[in-house]
């Protein structure tokens, strides 16, 4: 399983403009991102302000991630990120330097 790291963001263009419509689009988002956590497909969801924020999950892969939050958009867009374990990173950068320096 890989680890994805999903920054979201909100699309206040496609939103509606009036109250009760706003709130009806943060109880859906809110429900859905509930599911998620609840079924453990995701396993953190925070925020860095009142509309943009984070997803971490571990997926077979990043089609499925793509599937999993296809649902809000277009009301949210969103950055899907595959994480590298550090070890494992480094190892592939080390192997690709050491093979760079030996030529």
């Amino acid at each position: 399983m890989s680890k994805y790291l999903v920054l979201w963001k909100a699309n206040a263009t496609v939103w509606p403009t009036e109250p009760k419509g706003v709130l009806a689009m943060w109880e859906g988002a809110s429900a859905g991102s509930d599911h998620l956590l609840s079924a453990s497909a995701v396993n953190e969801i925070g925020w860095f302000a009142s509309e943009e924020g984070y997803a971490i999950l571990e997926s077979s892969s990043k089609e499925d991630v793509m599937g999993m939050v296809q649902p809000f958009f277009p009301y949210f867009s969103q950055d899907i990120r595959e994480i590298v374990p550090w070890e494992k990173g480094k190892e592939a950068i080390l192997r690709s330097a050491g093979q760079a320096a030996s030529r």
